[in-house]
């Protein structure tokens, strides 16, 4: 059965596990301002095909809806 409540419901994929394995010792700077985020950042810029893009990461689901919701709705 494939269950859809959230994203906590089953492990990370194997290659994500060798990934996290490979860099888990490496100290870096805060979240977003480290080597594997840039990385990210210029990934997502190709994929988007916007190389001036302005791009932020959020430490999780619930700050991201947050802040997506109120950009685009009215505050009442």
């Amino acid at each position: 059965m494939i269950r859809f409540e959230n994203d906590y419901t089953e492990g990370a994929h194997k290659r994500i596990l060798k990934q996290i394995m490979e860099t888990n010792e490496e100290q870096t700077p805060g979240y977003g301002m480290d080597e594997h985020c840039e990385k990210a950042r210029t990934y997502i810029r190709k994929a988007c095909k916007v190389e001036n893009a302005d791009i932020h990461f959020l430490v999780g689901g619930t700050q991201t809806n947050t802040t997506i919701i109120s950009s685009i709705l009215r505050p009442h």
